[in-house]
């Protein structure tokens, strides 16, 4: 489908011949995802990323469509997505804003994805992965996703903040 210039092909999760390989790598690359990596590492040295005071910010603005947070949900059986910016739209053929991953993906993905989270929850270390959305040999999407342990707004838990920045 094609809008306002924009080409969206059908990259939908479940689709049972699509898959996606996500590589973790050390540190992240993309101009973006450096961007907010390198604002969260500045405000670990102080009293951490808090959602609602450090996001949105005016140093963040040209990534805030990049952005997602996630919700741990019944101790991180689950996570909703309180806030999904258009990359992930693109990414999911469709506003996963208030959706569980459990909604949004099917085994094997799931389990992957929320293993991941929790990691970032309960280990408070960032992750980045380089992510391609393949059928066949076909590449459709290239992207990094960083996903960073932040505060939620009260300060009394550990949200997931991701961003999705894509190589095109």
């Amino acid at each position: 489908m094609q809008a306002l210039g924009l080409v969206w092909d059908a990259v939908d999760p479940l689709t049972a011949d699509l898959s996606e390989t996500a590589t973790q790598i050390p540190d992240p690359v993309h101009f973006g995802a450096r961007l907010l990596f390198e604002r969260w590492r500045e405000l670990q040295g102080g009293d951490g990323f808090i959602l609602g005071r450090d996001v949105p910010a005016r140093q963040l603005g040209g990534i805030l469509r990049n952005l997602a947070v996630y919700e741990p949900i019944d101790e991180c059986r689950d996570f909703r997505a309180r806030l999904a910016g258009m990359a992930f739209l693109r990414r999911f053929g469709r506003d996963i804003t208030g959706l569980r991953l459990s909604e949004i993906f099917r085994e094997p993905g799931l389990e992957r994805h929320r293993a991941n989270m929790t990691l970032v929850v309960r280990s408070g270390t960032p992750q980045a992965f380089d992510v391609k959305m393949q059928r066949g040999r076909k590449t459709f999407l290239h992207a990094e996703a960083l996903r960073l342990p932040v505060q939620s707004a009260d300060r009394t838990a550990t949200w997931v903040l991701s961003g999705l920045f894509y190589y095109d």
